[in-house]
């Protein structure tokens, strides 16, 4: 989303895979600090994964492990299941950029397909080129298409939400893409 609508943005990934508890609550913080600290990042996105959890609660709880001093400048999204169910909430547009049918995508799960397609399950190059592609993919999302993945998906709604709010409070030309026209 930052290409989309900051395209002049320096990104800058964190260094960050909590996997027990304990390394998630002391990493995340850490992470986050860092990135502001030593990056000198302006803004914070946080993406996570519900996997078989209600994003909400997980959201709620993981909100609270965010450092208090970076909380105004954060985004944080948690996917309902994976991330590539948020790909799939407008599965015409997935499966067109997928060379598919919209039949071909699992409804449950489908986040190995939609990592095998884009060949984000490969290693070194071609996982960096899938990677790439779905950059792509969201970048040069068109206003439907964000409004479909907004519309079919509360857990994206909500993601978006926290980017057109902090747009609003940076003065960032963020569109409401909430409005459908």
């Amino acid at each position: 989303m930052a290409k989309k609508y900051c395209p002049a943005a320096t990104l800058a990934s964190g260094k960050y895979r909590g996997q027990s508890g304990e390394s998630h609550r002391r990493e995340l913080r850490h992470a986050l600090l860092d990135l502001v600290s030593d990056k000198h990042c302006d803004y914070l996105v946080v993406l996570t994964d519900a996997d078989s959890g209600s994003w909400l609660e997980i959201y709620n709880r993981e909100w609270m492990r965010i450092p208090d001093e970076c909380k105004h400048v954060t985004v944080f999204g948690v996917a309902d299941r994976n991330i590539e169910c948020w790909l799939s909430l407008d599965r015409r547009a997935l499966a067109e950029k997928l060379g598919c049918s919209e039949n071909d995508i699992p409804s449950d799960n489908p986040s190995g397909f939609v990592k095998r397609r884009f060949g984000v399950s490969s290693r070194g190059q071609l996982r960096l080129q899938g990677v790439e592609c779905i950059e792509q993919f969201v970048s040069h999302a068109p206003r439907d298409v964000i409004q479909n993945w907004i519309h079919n998906g509360r857990s994206f709604a909500h993601f978006w939400d926290q980017i057109f709010q902090l747009g609003k409070r940076e003065h960032c030309h963020v569109p409401n893409e909430r409005e459908r026209q």
